[in-house]
């Protein structure tokens, strides 16, 4: 019975880790196969952008265990316009206090996290923008991340 209610609340944390608002243009959560996010394993996305007079905001969703081992995560990150332009950034996302105490939404066993990567961006061009996302940690494999995904928000002025 404990097992059923377990899994109730980690679909519920699922479907609020994917849920868009209306200024949502884009968000994509892609699963890290058996929790270990080996660094050769980029997470590849894609998403179009129809409006390049706008303002955006990207995100960074990152899900792991309590049994992460790090109280933070860094990535690189490279972003391709349709023309071909190429940019990379670094990104890190502190994870927990020096207690060790998570700072993520948790349920159970399990913590989300959102970080506001890019404030205010602008794509100058419109069509379909490729982005990938790489653990950038000491270990070549990093264990105990779940999923790992990006949002892109219109910004209402």
């Amino acid at each position: 019975m404990q097992l059923n209610w377990l899994k109730i609340f980690i679909f519920i944390g699922v479907l609020s880790f994917i849920s868009c608002d209306s200024n949502t243009v884009f968000e994509e959560n892609l699963k890290i196969k058996e929790g270990m996010w080996d660094r050769q394993e980029k997470a590849h996305f894609e998403f179009e952008i129809k409006d390049s007079s706008a303002i955006y905001d990207i995100y960074v969703n990152f899900r792991h265990g309590g049994d992460y081992p790090y109280q933070n995560i860094y990535l690189f990150t490279e972003t391709r316009s349709p023309s071909g332009r190429l940019a990379k950034d670094t990104a890190q996302i502190l994870l927990a206090d020096n207690k060790g105490r998570w700072f993520g939404k948790g349920i159970g066993d399990i913590f989300d996290y959102q970080l506001r990567f890019k404030r205010g961006d602008l794509f100058p061009e419109n069509g379909v923008y490729h982005f990938e996302l790489e653990q950038a940690m000491r270990d070549e494999v990093l264990e105990s991340v779940t999923d790992v995904g990006i949002s892109v928000k219109k910004v209402n002025l």
